[in-house]
């Protein structure tokens, strides 16, 4: 079968629940979990970095700007759900559409659960409850709103988004006005400027929880300009927020300050925020992953059974995915604890973000250079986009723990393996379906 790159059938015609801008925005917005987010990530970058935790924040946004326009182009292009899957699919080759597919699921797992992780320990460190108890809460209310559709999901990202979106701006000011406006030059170094990148990657990446939701889209285009307006506006909020406590000189704990700042105040807010944001992310990557996953299944790529719809909604895929999150945070909860839960996870998702992005860039670049006129903007876009993002794997490997690695590394042999067998046995490569 012809494959051709242009051609566009929406194989999601059939979905009930259509999403539009404001909502795929607010649900993008959501899957970074903001508030949650730079308590989290911005403890680490923090402990990492000190005041140089703005200008990491600004490369991270940079390296995430760029990989968002890659999307922004990418979606404009295919709607189909499926997202990194389906780009490398068509824009590569089948094995590579499996690899990337296999390596989003890992991501996605590990940037939800990392925000799930996130929630669950500043509630349980602020009011001191069970680990287990409330990673388990958290993750299954999540759960809870992907089944029940995602215009139910879409409307509570609406209603949380802008409260957190209110809540940052104000700390931000707070401090400022606190350290007597002392305003500085953000660009300061650190040798472990880029290890903290990789987790500064993590803040403004929401939409790469929206990238597979092509099938339930309004307008073909909404998911582009919703990543790029995320990407712009959740890495300038975040470097704000950075940038105010540098003024402070701050480089201690984000959840202890806020709460010794703001007493009683801070005690009532910190953990309604926190349950919120596990909520947002974890509804976010559970929907961005059981649409890959079912998408591939609908391919014959994993059993087909799981690609089955119930109103237009992959409810088996839905149920695997979810049912993965509970277990794998569960697990690990129990066996290392809720914090080093969340650092092991945003390291893995930090790296696996790079690499779906890589696939991502290359499938522009190779999508641009079939026909060069009139594609110089996507073909620059693909070449900047992975140029900065190999640079930033390779560098930041080294302040990565040799576990991470290991496992990173791991998963994507095995799916280089298992994408290998499946081209050869099945040929997939004559047997690719229409985008």
């Amino acid at each position: 079968m012809k494959n051709n790159s242009s051609t566009i059938i929406n194989k999601g015609k059939n979905l009930e629940e259509k999403l539009s801008f404001p909502e795929l925005f607010f649900i993008s917005f959501g899957g970074q979990a903001p508030f949650i987010s730079l308590l989290t990530f911005g403890t680490v970058m923090i402990a990492m970095v000190g005041t140089a935790g703005a200008f990491a924040m600004m490369i991270a946004t940079t390296v995430v700007f760029f990989n968002g326009i890659v999307v922004y182009f990418l979606s404009r292009r295919y709607r189909r759900s499926g997202g990194y899957y389906i780009y490398a699919l068509y824009g590569l080759s089948g094995g590579l559409g499996i690899e990337t597919g296999w390596s989003y699921l890992l991501y996605a797992l590990a940037y939800g659960g990392t925000l799930l992780a996130g929630g669950a320990y500043v509630l349980s460190f602020v009011l001191g409850i069970n680990q287990i108890i409330t990673v388990f809460l958290v993750s299954l209310v999540a759960s809870t709103m992907v089944i029940a559709g995602v215009k139910v999901s879409a409307k509570y990202a609406m209603v949380m988004s802008t409260i957190e979106i209110t809540i940052i701006v104000v700390l931000s000011i707070i401090f400022l006005h606190s350290s007597g406006w002392h305003f500085y030059n953000p660009v300061i170094y650190s040798p472990y400027l880029l290890a903290a990148v990789i987790f500064g990657l993590g803040i403004p990446t929401g939409y790469g929880s929206i990238a597979p939701l092509g099938g339930d889209a309004m307008d073909s285009k909404a998911i582009g300009r919703a990543a790029i307006t995320v990407v712009i506006f959740g890495g300038l909020l975040a470097t704000l927020f950075f940038y105010s406590l540098g003024s402070l000189n701050f480089t201690g704990n984000l959840i202890i300050y806020l709460i010794t700042h703001f007493g009683i105040l801070g005690l009532i807010i910190v953990p309604i925020i926190a349950l919120s944001d596990g909520i947002l992310g974890g509804i976010a990557y559970i929907l961005a992953d059981s649409r890959t996953f079912g998408a591939m299944s609908e391919d014959g790529r994993f059993p087909k059974i799981f690609s089955r719809k119930y109103k237009g909604k992959p409810v088996l895929s839905e149920l695997l995915i979810a049912t993965i999150f509970v277990i794998v945070l569960g697990t690990m909860t129990y066996f290392i604890g809720l914090y080093a839960t969340f650092l092991a996870m945003g390291a893995l998702a930090g790296l696996m973000n790079l690499i779906i992005h890589t696939s991502a860039d290359f499938s522009l670049i190779k999508i641009a250079t079939r026909k060069s006129k009139g594609r110089i903007k996507e073909l620059t876009a693909g070449i900047v986009a992975v140029s900065i993002s190999i640079f930033i794997l390779i560098d930041s490997l080294p302040g990565i723990s040799l576990t991470i690695q290991y496992l990173f590394f791991a998963w994507i042999i095995i799916g280089f393996l298992y994408a290998e067998t499946f081209t050869i046995v099945s040929e997939t490569s004559k047997d690719i379906p229409p985008a």
